[in-house]
């Protein structure tokens, strides 16, 4: 039987939903970043978690070595 319903965008379906609460000049600054480089609200969200983990990691990368 052939799925129906929309098709992914992207190679991992999305299926965790997340609610949170932002301030006006947060979510200002989100729109403007979306309408910039053209994508969703969602996308750039996750490339600010993928920019802070890899920052966290790093940090974690170097105490290791210490």
């Amino acid at each position: 039987m052939p799925k129906i319903g929309r098709p992914l965008k992207g190679q991992t379906p999305k299926n965790i939903s997340l609610q949170l609460r932002i301030n006006e000049k947060t979510a200002y600054q989100l729109k403007q970043c979306a309408n910039s480089l053209h994508i969703s609200r969602t996308e750039i969200i996750e490339k600010g978690v993928e920019i802070v983990y890899n920052e966290v990691v790093k940090k974690e990368q170097k105490y290791d070595i210490l």
